[in-house]
Parts: C-alpha cells; sequence; structure tokens
C-alpha cells in the first residue's frame, strides 16, 4: 500500500452510483480514480501503475464483467486488493460469474456510507487479499 492515504480504482457504469462512492471515500480520506466500463478500467491502471491500493469493482460492466476485470488486473499488479459491489444478490452473482465463494469480498447496493467504508477497511488490512484468485491464475499462467 501507498505511504500516503490509499489509491481506489472505483469501476461502476453508472455515474451517480460513482460520484455517490467518490464522495464517501473522500469522506474517509481515500484518493480515488474512477473508471465507467472494463476498457476505462484497464487504461486508468495503465496511467496508475503501482499507484492503486484497491479496485472497487461493480459485477456488471459494460465490456466485461468486473470478475474478469480483477482477473486482468492481477495479473499485471497481483499486490491488488479487491471489493466488489452489486445490485444484485451477491450469491446469484457469484453463480452467474461462477466465483469461488472464498475469492470474493463482496458489498451489496444500495449500502450505508459507514458499511462502505468498513468494508474497504478491511479488505485493505487482509495479509492475504485475494489468495484464491492469485493461486488460480499463477496455475493457469503456468500452465501455458
Amino acid at each position: 500500500m501507498s505511504l500516503t492515504s490509499p489509491t481506489i480504482l472505483v469501476v461502476d457504469d453508472e455515474e451517480a452510483q460513482r460520484a455517490l462512492i467518490r464522495s464517501i471515500l473522500r469522506l474517509g480520506a481515500y484518493t480515488v480514480l474512477e473508471a465507467s466500463d472494463y476498457d476505462d478500467a484497464l487504461a486508468v491502471q495503465e496511467k496508475h501503475f503501482a499507484e492503486i491500493d484497491l479496485l472497487l469493482i461493480d459485477l456488471s460492466l459494460p465490456g466485461g464483467n468486473g470478475y474478469d476485470l480483477s482477473k486482468a488486473l492481477l495479473v499485471i499488479e497481483p499486490h491488488l486488493r479487491v471489493l466488489f459491489i452489486s445490485g444484485q444478490a451477491g450469491a446469484a452473482m457469484r453463480k452467474f460469474f461462477d466465483i469461488p465463494v472464498t475469492d470474493v469480498h463482496f458489498l451489496q447496493k444500495p449500502f450505508q456510507s459507514a458499511d462502505l467504508l468498513q468494508r474497504v477497511k478491511s479488505v485493505l488490512e487482509l495479509a492475504d487479499p485475494f489468495a484464491g484468485i492469485a493461486s488460480a491464475l499463477r496455475a493457469t499462467e503456468s500452465a501455458r
């Protein structure tokens, strides 16, 4: 994590949702970057390489889903922490995207400001934030 305030990349296609999340996170003293879709998130990550501490990603995105985006970004920067958000029920979204339950940090929309800040803090503090996906990616890469 950065020595200054942690930097969070918020990826959500709804501008009003991004604005709300940005406001909440800034109140929590976080630095906030934003992207509206899959490709935009890849461009922001490239521009801010090694600056991002946490991905806050909506699971449903134009151009691809949040789970695949997180895997793509973790290949580039394996230290990233990930928190998924969705207006859909967590269990249904994990099943739809075939996400192992142990690999997910999830917050259901709508959420309270305090819940978002607490979940972000807890994910940032994890020693091994995304071990399951990182292990799966390493296995996939070594099988090639």
